[in-house]
């Protein structure tokens, strides 16, 4: 039975008294209420964490999260090719070998290794891991620098996510000292000298990365960047760049003329040997389509959004376009991609305050979102790798305890095309 009583309630008979029993309304001002950041859009609180974490929060997931997605392997020639040269870089000890001679060429990380005495197996490694960590940590410390807190953190985001940020710990090796000589240039583009110098290091270490990387960004420097307010980036810092890489590249003919070191034309050597370029152009041809997504990854999302830009972006994307065309004749293709399409990518969008600006919180959500979401994206002879990560786990776990059969002697243990697992 139900009725009102005289003070308005809605009462309840009990069925064994028959007494009235009034039910009283909830007190909801000590219902503890939700945070805010939870009842937001997803979007709302990946913006919240984005722009109002602290710094170092920020910087350890984005961190954490691009180690999980890749793992961490050395280089299979690394120490298996490399580490001869750094043993004694003034003869060449692969001169039985003509398709590696183009190891030789990188001649400048196995020099300096050999200086500090990085000759061992896990010295080499660890040698080259510390310019992966070198690179990773210039890149935070210039946006952190250069811009505003919430500019920097933008940055770091889209950086975190191109595959470019990842590769040197996918495959740590000579691309390591390449990519932190890169951002050794990106980050002092004022000074010619120090501009000269690093040009010079890095013909020394890959000319080839370094002067297709950088003739791109002088390409383009050419036509002016959408926002003149910031010239760091001009030609009069592309060209003398430029020419240090061919000085370089000179210095090491010189050294090796001077050493009388047998080496060949190195990578136009390789590519010149008919089974290799039918292989690449092969591998092109049946995985282009994911090849050229990997280079880029989620990447390509700031990309398509630069575009609205019409006319004032055409020499970004022949420059980019330019740089694509060295795909079908590169075996890792991502690797290969990534690294010399960085310092364009840091010109127009990493390190381009304007550019920066323009991303909206919400596409900077999103676009990190999917970032969690797809793995990594990283190809090899045209085939979709994987994070190593269980393999670095498993290889661990093998060396403590015993566990699993692995071929511990193989470096090319983790890639897909020589995996039984």
């Amino acid at each position: 039975m139900t009725e009102q009583n005289h003070s308005g309630r809605l009462t309840s008979g009990n069925w064994l008294s028959f007494a009235p029993r009034t039910f009283l309304q909830r007190d909801h001002s000590r219902t503890v209420q939700r945070p805010r950041e939870l009842s937001l859009p997803i979007w709302e609180r990946v913006d919240h964490f984005i722009y109002n974490s602290k710094r170092w929060q920020l910087i350890s997931i984005l961190f954490a999260v691009t180690l999980f997605k890749t793992g961490i392997w050395f280089n299979p020639i690394l120490l298996d090719r490399s580490r001869l040269i750094a043993q004694n870089p003034f003869v060449n000890p692969l001169q039985d070998l003509p398709t590696f001679h183009y190891l030789y060429w990188s001649w400048l990380a196995p020099f300096v290794a050999w200086l500090v005495g990085a000759t061992g197996p896990l010295s080499f490694f660890c040698f080259h891991l510390f310019f992966s960590l070198a690179f990773t940590g210039l890149f935070i410390g210039t946006v952190f620098s250069r811009f505003e807190d919430k500019v920097a953190r933008t940055a770091l985001v889209i950086f975190f996510i191109l595959p470019v940020a990842g590769t040197c710990y996918f495959w740590v090796g000579g691309d390591s000292v390449t990519l932190f000589l890169m951002m050794l240039a990106l980050a002092f583009p004022r000074d010619l000298w120090a501009t000269l110098i690093i040009g010079v290091a890095l013909g020394m270490e890959h000319f080839e990365q370094g002067f297709f990387a950088f003739a791109a960004v002088a390409f383009v420097s050419l036509f002016g960047l959408p926002d003149e307010r910031e010239p760091e980036y001009s030609w009069r810092w592309a060209f003398p760049l430029l020419l240090g890489i061919v000085l370089g590249k000179g210095a090491l003919v010189e050294l090796f003329r001077h050493f009388k070191a047998v080496v060949n034309s190195g990578r136009a050597y390789w590519l010149g040997n008919p089974p290799f370029r039918h292989m690449v152009v092969r591998d092109f041809y049946f995985h282009f389509q994911f090849i050229i997504y990997s280079v880029l990854g989620i990447g390509w999302a700031p990309v398509i959004k630069y575009a609205n830009l019409g006319k004032r972006i055409a020499p970004f994307f022949v420059a980019l376009c330019g740089l694509m065309l060295l795909l079908p004749i590169t075996y890792d293709e991502t690797r290969v991609g990534a690294i010399v399409s960085f310092p364009l990518m840091a010109v127009f969008f990493l390190l381009n305050r304007w550019f920066l600006r323009s991303v909206t919180p919400q596409f900077l959500s999103w676009m990190f979102v999917a970032w969690l979401i797809i793995p990594y994206s990283w190809a090899y002879g045209g085939v979709p790798q994987w994070s190593i990560l269980p393999y670095d786990v498993a290889l661990i776990l093998h060396k403590l305890f015993g566990w699993f059969d692995l071929p511990t002697n193989d470096p090319f243990w983790p890639i897909s095309q020589y995996r039984r697992w």
